[in-house]
């Protein structure tokens, strides 16, 4: 098998992961709430601001980390979005550690391990 072969293997098992099917069922239920789909996609846009900043070694502007901890607060009391982002950041984590083994590789292959 060759590794074109092998990424087409790894996208179909990381549809068929169960990380991806609970994201899928609970975005299915996200967008049937307009308002709660937008207060979500807000938070994960304002959220990256925020990180963004911070790996910039900057201080994150102070309204985005307002913004940030308001819509926190808003989501945490409807159920379909926390499931929603509960959903997305184990989705998240498994992309992250997918990742992280192809950069192993990218380090590899440049002569950095």
């Amino acid at each position: 098998m060759n590794v074109y072969d092998n990424a087409n293997e790894l996208a179909k098992a990381m549809r068929e992961s169960h990380e991806f099917k609970k994201l899928k069922e609970a975005a299915a239920v996200l967008a049937k709430d307009a308002d709660a789909k937008t207060m979500v996609n807000d938070y994960l846009q304002t959220a990256q601001e925020v990180e963004f900043a911070k790996h910039q070694g900057k201080e994150p502007d102070k309204a985005a980390v307002e913004k940030f901890e308001q819509l926190q607060k808003l989501l945490s009391l409807n159920a379909d979005a926390m499931q929603y982002l509960n959903a997305f950041m184990r989705f998240q984590m498994m992309l992250m550690d997918v990742t992280n083994s192809i950069q192993d590789v990218v380090k590899e292959a440049m002569g950095d391990k």
